[in-house]
Formats: C-alpha cells, structure tokens, sequence
C-alpha cells in the first residue's frame, strides 16, 4: 500500500494530474473525481417537470405530464427514455474526449451521473438486463472501443446489473447519423440492427445504454428490434440529451 501511494506521489510530481476537460491543474479530492470542480459543476441536470415518455423537459404549468410534441408525433417504440443532464458544455466536451479521444477514466465521471439516474428509472421500470448500443465493425475497429459498453459495464459494477454484450449487433454501416436531417435518420437505421442472441433477451425488460440521445432515431430503431426478437419491454437511458 506504501509503495502505491509513494508511487503515484512520484509519478503526479513529474507529470501533474490535469483535468481532461479544461486542462487546469487536478489538486487533492479532484484527483479521484477525475475532472475539476469547475467542470463538475457546470454539468446542468436534466430536471422535472419532464416528458413521461422520452424525457424531454418541458416548462412548469399546464404542459407538466403531458407527452411533449415529438412524442405525440413519433412512434416510438421504447417505453421510457431518462437521461442525467444536458448535452453542452463541459459535458459535451467530456463525451467528446471520451468518444473520440479514448480517456477511458472519464467513464467513472458518467457512472456518477448514471447511477442515480438508472436507480429512479428502475423503481418504476424493471430492470433484467442491459444491452449497449452497438457500432458497426467498421466503427469499432477504427475506435477500437464501444463508448456504450464501457458506460454498461460501469453500471454493471456500481449496481450489479447483468448485461448482454453481443446480444445486440449493427449490422449495417450507415452514414454517421449527427449530418443528417431527422426523417433521413429514420430511413437510414431501418434494418440496420440485428439480435443475436434471441435467449438473452426473450421476455425481460431491457434498458437500452448509450451516450447521448439526439432526435432518438438509433435507440428508436434498436429498440424495435429488441422487441421483434422477443424482448418485453425497452427503457432507453443516456449520459446526455442534446436539446
């Protein structure tokens, strides 16, 4: 223990722990916590009133319960969608590294977010089994990691959830979906997910893990796939939700 704690002394004295966000220098606790006060607390929680459906906030008053305007529009075929806190900011900027840069620590950060946020889902919504969003092959190899399964396996170890790691398969490489318009997303992902594993998910509700949920369309398409292949139900749960 003596020597891991001299060892890490030595290695923050050469190389000072900077926070991953804003590259300001990490001091005591913020070294455990992984990214600084400042961005910490600029991180907005999604708060009620919400949408029951898909979770979007929505203004205090007469709208309070009702399902928003999408929802009243769209079909979706996940039950639920809850999310932690708003895409922007030091948030975005966190996902992003993550995403694309590989800081692999900054997993803990969405775990913190997530795991109050799956607790209040799964007291009104069971909770069997969690399945990742999935890239296609092509994504995976040039990322070489699934942002969604390293958040499934955070969970996995705060709440001991199962999951199901290759249950769900994208097996259609589709364009990358944030260029394009909302109903061309739609046309985009139909067909473009398959199950794998049918036994995996046959009967028991899903909740459906990814980072940041846009206009709703790949969860949407992954959800109606789940449940074709036998599912019971689908929750959808995101680190972010980009208003």
């Amino acid at each position: 223990m003596w020597f891991s704690r001299t060892f890490r002394w030595v290695v923050n004295l050469v190389f000072p722990p900077v926070c991953p966000v804003c590259k300001t220098r990490l001091k005591g606790k913020e070294e455990d916590l992984i990214i600084c006060t400042n961005c910490r607390t600029a991180i907005r929680p999604v708060r009620p009133p919400l949408c029951p459906r898909c979770g979007l906030p929505v203004p205090a008053g007469d709208g309070a319960g009702y399902l928003c305007g999408s929802c009243l529009q769209e079909r979706w075929y996940f039950d639920i969608h809850r999310t932690s806190s708003i895409y922007e900011g030091a948030l975005k900027e966190a996902i992003h590294r993550f995403k694309y840069g590989g800081v692999f620590p900054l997993a803990k950060v969405f775990g913190d977010l997530l795991q109050p946020t799956l607790k209040a889902l799964s007291h009104d919504y069971p909770v069997d089994v969690m399945i990742p969003v999935p890239l296609h092959i092509r994504r995976l190899r040039e990322r070489g990691f699934n942002q969604a399964l390293l958040l499934v396996k955070e969970l996995n170890k705060r709440l001991g959830i199962p999951y199901a790691e290759r249950t769900l398969k994208k097996v259609k490489d589709t364009p990358v979906q944030s260029a394009l318009k909302k109903k061309k997303r739609r046309e985009n992902l139909r067909g473009a997910f398959e199950v794998q594993d049918q036994s995996a998910i046959e009967g028991k509700a899903v909740v459906l893990v990814d980072d940041v949920y846009t206009t709703g369309a790949t969860v949407n398409e992954c959800s109606r796939t789940l449940l074709k292949a036998g599912a019971a139900r689908v929750a959808v749960l995101t680190v972010a939700r980009a208003l």
